[in-house]
């Protein structure tokens, strides 16, 4: 019996609903097919909509595609799910991690609309922008003081537009 049961292990796999396509999602927009990536991190919500590095994931290939009305969306839906659950499917991350990267996710989108208002002559909607781009770049690094990406962002928007 247990012959029986160790290839059916091997051929079915361990992990959750959802997460091979999640994986599967990673590499593509590792490799810059944000289209695959997009379609792939669809796939793992529809098998389980409580991947919350799913949406964040998602969040961000709709900030590269400058869908940033979606991309608020889906990161918000995350970092709610991140916070609400303080865990992750990422092997060997923190939930503090992927609540970070929401936060610099988010902090994208808002020094987004505030580049648009320096475009537009908007100093006083540019200077919100930033300010609220800011804060959300000090959530990032409260919650991971070791994230380089939270902590070079914050830098520079701190030192924007000078």
């Amino acid at each position: 019996m247990i012959f029986l049961l160790v290839p059916l292990l091997l051929t079915t796999g361990c992990s959750d609903p959802g997460e091979d396509e999640f994986n599967k999602g990673i590499e593509a927009e590792r490799i810059g097919n944000l289209d695959l990536a997009q379609q792939m991190f669809e796939e793992a919500l529809k098998k389980d909509p409580s991947i919350a590095e799913a949406h964040i994931d998602l969040g961000l290939i709709h900030i590269k595609k400058e869908e940033f009305d979606l991309a608020w969306q889906e990161t918000m839906i995350g970092l709610e799910m991140v916070k609400k659950t303080q865990s992750t499917i990422v092997m060997g991350g923190k939930w503090q991690d992927q609540a970070s990267l929401a936060y610099n996710n988010l902090a994208k989108i808002i020094f987004n609309k505030a580049l648009e208002a320096h475009k537009a002559g908007d100093l006083e909607l540019r200077q919100q922008h930033r300010e609220h781009a800011i804060s959300l770049l000090e959530q990032a690094v409260e919650l991971s003081p070791e994230s380089e990406l939270a902590i070079k962002n914050l830098a520079y928007i701190r030192q924007w537009p000078n």
